[in-house]
């Protein structure tokens, strides 16, 4: 199954829990003072392409779509509020070259390693039932590392990068003070790959991934 095929299951999977959780849920929603540990399944889906390299006309390149496993802790400062850190395991893209370079060969140029980390502030809509939608807003701090490069005689190395995130979710509370939410993130990526070798050239990526995650968490 490739990362495509995973990303549309995961945001099948994030409707179905949607659904029903509205019958199963018990209000018993977090509140000021508690914790709250998740761990999950994050699908990102990239609307990715770049500048063109000089020497190619209307080249280009973008990271394919990845799947990993997931974590977040959240503190509620109050009913309403929340501040939340999420991160990852790393997600493996493919670094492709777009159909003009496929046509001189140059598919698949190389494999990269990517973890996302998110500080957010986050708002609950708390009416104090079992279902409850939030917005947050914050910073993303993303990892880039393990560039291998496919073509020989080219190097890449990708920029680590500070940027803005959004994200949109609904909490599902259950006894014992079990959780499970689904949310969308999205982060204003937009990375710079250094490349070197056959060529000598900075290539800035729009990655603008949308994270899908799909988690369950405790309620401390």
């Amino acid at each position: 199954m490739n990362n495509n095929s995973l990303v549309s299951g995961l945001r099948c999977a994030v409707v179905m829990a949607a659904v029903g959780a509205v019958v199963v849920s018990q209000p018993v929603m977090a509140a000021a003072g508690d914790l709250v540990i998740r761990a999950g399944v994050s699908a990102m889906e990239t609307d990715s392409g770049s500048d063109s390299f000089s020497a190619i006309p209307r080249s280009g390149v973008r990271l394919d779509n990845a799947v990993t496993l997931s974590a977040s802790a959240a503190y509620y400062l109050s009913d309403y509020a929340a501040v939340e850190l999420t991160t990852s395991l790393p997600y493996q893209h493919n670094l492709e070259g777009n159909n003009r370079l496929k046509e001189l060969g140059l598919g698949k140029l190389a494999e990269v390693k990517e973890i996302p980390t998110s500080l957010t502030m986050n708002f609950y809509l708390n009416d104090y039932s079992a279902v409850t939608p939030y917005v947050g807003v914050g910073v993303a701090y993303t990892r880039f590392y393990d560039e291998d490069m496919k073509v020989p005689g080219l190097a890449v190395d990708f920029e680590d990068t500070v940027d803005l995130t959004a994200v949109a979710g609904v909490e599902m509370a259950f006894l014992n003070n079990l959780i499970v939410s689904f949310d969308l993130r999205y982060i204003d990526l937009k990375p710079t790959a250094d490349f070197s070798g056959a060529v000598d050239e900075n290539i800035e990526l729009e990655v603008d991934p949308v994270i899908f995650t799909l988690s369950a968490g405790y309620r401390f």
